[in-house]
């Protein structure tokens, strides 16, 4: 019998004790696009205006995360505005991917700024409350199968790349937690559901993204494909079809109105990142390296890439994750139409390959392509590959599943903390 209130407890403070070593342990900046993403939330709270592309390349991403971040730093500069200062060292240019800092801290000059580790936090907030909606969406895809429940939920929530992005400032997070909730409705919509919670779902994937991250996006489509295939099927609902086209061409020029620039540059950065291609992308070589850094960023690179998990590690999580998928596949095809697991299963299929292909897609765009991409789909990809593990053990062995698993990703991380973050980012501290 499985004690899945402690299993519970024991998952989640793993992952907020972990998500807060990485924020401590990691100095400030030294996560991706931190300054950036920064900066448009004190930019806000100091001046209040919003950057332009000019003054801060991340200024086209949807606003939301940076007006949150905004109310923090006002907060803190009631306190003392020095807590949430915008102060930025050398920065070395030229050692992108190179095991070093690429900010010039030091013991001597290193600050503890309240504001950026309070939004290091609001992201932990974030991912913590994605992982309990995509257990939430475990239990409707396996209901009489706890241990695959909390063995998904161990891998999706103590990976060390989710680990240290949710822990970082960026807007990742807030669209990890999105992407959740995304899955959550899908896998409700595909079962039998009310009319307005198939409305609901569909107003939520198309407006979504543009307040979150665009990075959404696949698993919007997804969802809105999961929606039109149970109407087809159905061949009803006719009337909500009528009210769903008149409610979103109203919303969505209302929305215009408002965001004109938001609008405008989502459309640029779709249009670029779907139907441009990176000179040479479909060489082997340049394939094989994309591909690389796609797995390599989503199991445990931190630090602007420079340090990650031992290649023999990635290998074998990636061959292991890819076994699973291709087992519940399998498992998929065999399930009769009328099995009432088998459109929640496809809808969960649905969301993991929309969402790989566009991130390899945008890989033939551009080499700066990274696995975090991959995490608004976080739930559905781990519950795949957990399933696939746990149909092929025996009954006796799939209770240990949760075990083997938080055991694993425990030991993965405490190795990156060890061998990477702590002599290469940490040094400073320890000199």
């Amino acid at each position: 019998m499985v004690n899945e209130r402690r299993w519970l407890v024991l998952i989640f403070s793993l992952y907020f004790f972990l998500a807060v070593g990485y924020s401590l342990l990691m100095p400030i900046w030294e996560a991706p696009d931190e300054p950036a993403h920064y900066h448009l939330a004190w930019r806000l709270a100091r001046k209040n205006q919003y950057a332009s592309l000019k003054i801060n390349y991340e200024a086209g991403q949807p606003r939301t995360f940076y007006y949150m971040g905004s109310w923090i730093i006002r907060a803190l500069d009631q306190v003392n505005p020095k807590l949430s200062d915008y102060y930025l060292p050398k920065e070395l240019k030229f050692n992108f991917r190179i095991r070093e800092h690429r900010f010039e801290w030091s013991d001597e000059n290193y600050r503890f700024l309240l504001g950026v580790y309070s939004l290091r936090w609001l992201n932990i907030v974030f991912g913590g409350l994605a992982a309990w909606l995509n257990w939430k969406t475990f239990r409707l895809l396996a209901p009489e199968r706890p241990t695959l429940q909390l063995a998904a939920l161990a891998l999706a929530a103590l990976t060390p790349q989710y680990l240290h992005i949710m822990s970082s400032v960026n807007n990742d997070a807030l669209g990890t937690l999105a992407g959740a909730l995304l899955f959550y409705l899908g896998i409700r919509v595909s079962r039998d559901s009310p009319s307005w919670l198939e409305l609901l779902a569909i107003i939520l994937a198309l407006l979504l993204p543009f307040f979150s991250k665009l990075t959404l996006l696949p698993v919007s489509v997804a969802l809105l494909l999961i929606v039109i295939l149970k109407w087809i099927s159905g061949f009803r609902r006719k009337k909500w079809l009528l009210i769903l086209g008149i409610a979103v061409l109203t919303s969505a020029g209302i929305f215009y109105l408002l965001f004109p620039e938001t609008v405008q540059f989502a459309w640029n950065e779709i249009s670029w990142r779907l139907f441009s291609l990176r000179k040479n992308a479909l060489t082997l070589r340049y394939l094989k390296l994309v591909l690389n850094q796609i797995v390599w960023t989503y199991w445990g690179k931190v630090g602007w890439l420079a340090v990650g998990l031992n290649v023999w590690v990635v290998n074998i999580l990636t061959g292991l994750g890819l076994f699973g998928m291709a087992l519940s596949s399998i498992r998929l095809i065999r399930t009769k139409l009328n099995d009432p697991q088998f459109h929640p299963w496809l809808a969960a299929c649905l969301v993991a390959v929309f969402t790989i292909v566009a991130v390899f897609r945008n890989g033939l765009t551009t080499y700066a392509t990274q696995g975090r991409f991959l995490f608004p789909a976080i739930g559905a990809l781990c519950f795949l590959m957990v399933s696939g593990w746990h149909d092929l053990l025996p009954e006796r062995g799939r209770r240990f599943l949760p075990t083997l698993i938080v055991l694993c990703m425990l030991a993965c991380n405490i190795s990156l903390w060890l061998g990477g973050i702590v002599p290469v980012y940490y040094q400073p501290f320890l000199d």
